[in-house]
């Protein structure tokens, strides 16, 4: 009755596999298909898949209601085995219902097939059915030979990958394909399946991708790395994991990267995880990683013993490294692994790796040169970090350049942070370092060294005075970013500056000696510059006479200017100060002086004096000293500017010895001296 091939009574194939209780529906059915198909029929479900672990059929013509097994349960068993889930099942079944239609096609199945049998409306459906399968599992076919190649291609990319990044630092050529093998090897003591070693190979191939990211001269520094390049060279995982996040073809491939300098003790980096949070897949590239490390020549060192190794893996064991794991390593040690002799797992096409590594060599150029550029800059401002910044300036002093080193600090920066919160913080740290790129050139270096210190390195600038009106033009144009912002009496700029040679024959020297100068600055009241030079001459008195110059050059350059309002210092007050005395000049053709007092700190007192008391007391002198047309405001912290109408300079002088002798009467000194500086201002007249 069924049309089967059997041989020696074993049926070799089956197109459709009937499933019902009813024998008269069994041999109806087989009548309608026997001509087009090999068909075999069993009345349960139980005998069902007894036989299709023997043949699994194309297709299966299921029964929904049976005794015992029923239709549901035998097409839940049917899928739950990984080779039969993808044979599409047709229900059969008396109930015509939709509501039974619907779970069947919920249940799974390909279709349904109610009785009594049809014998058109049943070749139909099987037909349809078997073809769609037959054509799904060719696609699938093609698929997997499709995705074959793109494995292999990936895999040869992964080599090119693998020694682009090896070929980074010249004392470790091969590491990766080291850590791969030894990884591997671990993988193999521990019985894991083919597939998984191979997985962990090519992991531990990318465990450093991360290194792209990093300058080539800390990788391949010969002597002993310093904090901030520590901390580059810290961030490599990091970056690794950014690479690899979205590679799914080798699975863990990003935690290898992230976590492979994790420690067992939770000491390790970048996230100090501790035994079993780090993936297991991390602590064996670990302990790989390290083994290459140790067995490997270094510049400073040639590869250590096999026997000083397994010391060291004795002592790291459960600090650094997994107890297990460890245990396992160094049985291996024992027994006299090497992983030179170790043979590799990916097999390699070169015509593969030609095709792919051209594109994964300007793939990786364009991605390092990002990561580079972004590793050299500060975020927030775009200017150097320290670490690059230390580097070009020794360059550039190392080709024979000069130039003048700039310490710069915002001062009171807290307190706009506290006050006007950090989105104002960052806002004015951007302003000012807009200033500095304003005010230097390409081939100076202007650098954030955290915070709100800076650093800018003007090469082959060398004249102070020129260096001087840098820095006076950067004290102003902070001065106007402040006011837009809304906080310009809150905060200001002290420079400290060291010239080369002179001041430090090495970025060192003249990184220290610029901050001495700084700290002058800070201690003798801020908003200010100061010279290593001077202040190592024992010049304790500010440079006064160039801010009154500046000024002065400032309201005469103006004078033809009506309501023009742009003379702005750190205070809004003296706007409009300029505008009164600029229509008093010019209307009445007035002399006038201009006095500049100074606050200075005495040796004796150390960084902390406040002085705030000092500026009320200077105050008081100035308003009981002064006519009623004479005005005058703060110019920063520690200075008073007084404009005299219609006085010539020896009144100008009188009234300035009456404003110094008022404040020593108020103040007493308590550490602090009072200095002044004096100007006529003449009207400038038309044509001049």
């Amino acid at each position: 009755m069924l049309k089967t091939k059997k041989t020696e009574n074993i049926i070799e194939t089956c197109d459709v596999l009937i499933v019902d209780d009813d024998e008269f529906n069994l041999r109806v059915a087989g009548d309608i298909l026997k001509e087009h198909y090999s068909i075999h029929t069993v009345q349960s479900g139980e005998d069902a898949l007894k036989f299709m672990e023997v043949v699994p059929p194309k297709l299966v013509l299921l029964d929904l209601h049976m005794p015992k097994m029923d239709g549901r349960e035998t097409m839940k068993r049917i899928q739950e085995n990984a080779k039969w889930k993808k044979i599409p099942i047709i229900f059969l079944t008396s109930d015509s219902k939709p509501e039974t239609e619907k779970e069947c096609l919920v249940l799974g199945a390909a279709d349904f097939i109610t009785k009594p049998f049809v014998p058109m409306v049943m070749m139909s459906r099987i037909s349809r059915i078997i073809e769609l399968a037959e054509l799904q599992n060719d696609l699938e076919a093609k698929l997997e030979e499709k995705t074959k190649l793109v494995e292999k291609v990936s895999l040869n990319s992964i080599m090119v990958i693998a020694n682009t990044i090896d070929a980074k630092d010249a004392y470790t050529s091969g590491h990766s394909m080291r850590v791969a093998k030894c990884s591997s090897a671990i993988a193999k003591q521990l019985n894991w399946p083919e597939k998984d070693i191979q997985n962990i190979h090519y992991v531990a191939l990318l465990h450093d991708i991360g290194k792209i990211g990093v300058p080539d001269a800390i990788l391949n520094k010969p002597s002993k790395l310093s904090d901030e390049e520590f901390q580059v060279i810290k961030k490599h995982p990091v970056i690794g994991n950014d690479i690899l996040k979205d590679i799914h073809m080798i699975r863990s491939v990003a935690d290898g990267a992230l976590y492979h300098h994790e420690r067992y003790d939770g000491r390790g980096y970048p996230l100090g995880l501790a035994g079993e949070d780090i993936p297991f897949y991390a602590r064996i590239i670990g302990i790989a990683d390290a083994y290459d490390a140790m067995t490997s020549n270094r510049i400073y060192r040639h590869k250590l013993p096999q026997e000083k190794v397994i010391k060291e893996f004795e002592k790291g064991r459960g600090t650094q490294f997994d107890p297990q794991l460890t245990d396992l390593f160094l049985g291996m040690l024992r027994d006299g692994y090497d992983v030179d002799k170790e043979e590799g797992v990916i097999s390699w096409d070169d015509d593969l790796a030609g095709q792919s590594s051209a594109l994964l060599s300007k793939v990786l150029t364009e991605y390092a040169a990002d990561i580079q550029q972004k590793s050299v800059t500060d975020a927030l401002t775009g200017l150097y970090t320290r670490n690059y910044a230390e580097v070009r300036i020794g360059k550039l002093l190392g080709e024979a350049h000069q130039g003048s080193l700039m310490m710069i600090d915002m001062d009171n920066f807290k307190y706009i942070n506290d006050t006007y919160g950090h989105i104002v913080g960052d806002m004015t740290l951007r302003a000012f370092a807009d200033a500095l790129k304003a005010n230097t050139g390409s081939e100076d270096v202007v650098c954030r060294l955290g915070g709100d210190e800076f650093i800018v390195f003007l090469t082959d600038m060398t004249d102070r005075q020129e260096v001087a009106q840098k820095s006076q033009k950067i004290l102003d144009m902070l001065s106007v970013s402040l006011e837009k912002l809304g906080c310009g009496n809150k905060s200001s700029v002290s420079i400290g500056i060291a010239v080369f040679p002179d001041d430090g024959k090495n970025f060192d020297m003249l990184y220290s000696n610029a901050d001495k100068a700084l700290y002058y600055v800070k201690r003798n009241g801020k908003n200010a510059y100061s010279f290593y030079s001077e202040e190592k001459a024992g010049s304790k008195k500010h440079n006064t006479g160039t801010d009154l110059n500046h000024i002065r050059t400032m309201l005469e350059g103006r004078m033809d200017e009506e309501d023009s309002g742009i003379f702005k210092v750190e205070y809004g007050d003296f706007q409009r100060l300029y505008t009164y005395i600029s229509r008093g000049v010019k209307r009445n053709h007035q002399q006038v002086q201009t006095l500049l007092f100074t606050l200075t700190m005495d040796d004796n007192e150390g960084p902390g004096l406040n002085f705030e008391e000092p500026m009320k007391s200077l105050e008081l002198a100035v308003a009981s000293s002064l006519r009623m047309v004479d005005v005058g405001t703060r110019y920063s912290s520690i200075q008073y500017i007084v404009i005299l109408l219609d006085t010539d300079l020896d009144n100008g002088k009188k009234v300035a010895d009456r404003v110094v002798k008022q404040f020593y009467r108020m103040h007493g000194g308590k550490g602090v001296s009072i200095s002044y500086d004096i100007q006529t201002m003449l009207p400038r007249l038309e044509g001049e």
